[in-house]
């Protein structure tokens, strides 16, 4: 029986014909689901709610395909910028949200 390593995996994706999107599909999956369970949360499906869509795990991982495709890189290099890249985005929503909210409170006050 022929045993594959792990290393010899990530180079047969790399390198076998046409396996490039293959290879960057892989990448992001691992990455969103590496997020989540960095995250430490339930993963969660698309759902309706109050009249707006909520993607869940299906937006995360949009992200990082999209993330490992634009890097164009190896497998390794789409799958740490899809992990990171998704982290980065994260953390630059959370400060806009934070800064609208301040702003937003400001106004309030000066009424």
């Amino acid at each position: 029986m022929m045993q594959i390593s792990y290393y010899q995996l990530i180079h047969l994706l790399g390198t076998a014909p046409g396996s490039g999107w293959l290879s960057y599909t892989l990448a992001g999956l691992l990455g969103a689901l590496v997020n989540l369970a960095l995250e430490g949360r339930p993963l969660v499906l698309p759902r309706m709610s109050d009249g707006a869509l909520y993607l869940g795990f299906a937006g995360n991982l949009i992200i990082c395909i999209t993330v490992a495709f634009i890097i164009d890189g190896s497998f390794p290099m789409a799958f740490f910028a899809a992990l990171i890249g998704t982290c980065i985005l994260r953390k630059l929503k959370t400060k806009l949200e934070q800064a609208f909210t301040k702003e937003i409170d400001r106004l309030h006050l000066e009424e």
